[in-house]
């Protein structure tokens, strides 16, 4: 099964992740220079740690195209 991306602000100390491309923390409309990709739980929508959900305790494939 694989992850999917999703965007998070990037621009230290910042790394919420993006409404669109609206920082909800730092009130900002995001870049592409100020943005990264993360992979997350496509059923739990949590970030993924060592691309495992930290709640269903599942292991992911990178998503395709990054």
């Amino acid at each position: 099964m694989r992850a999917k991306w999703v965007l998070h602000h990037d621009d230290p100390p910042c790394t919420a992740r993006l409404e669109g491309r609206y920082c909800p923390e730092c009130r900002v409309v995001a870049n592409m220079q100020s943005t990264e990709l993360y992979c997350y739980c496509p059923d739990c929508d949590v970030e993924l740690k060592k691309m495992k959900c930290p709640i269903c305790k599942h292991k992911f494939e990178k998503p395709a195209g990054h």
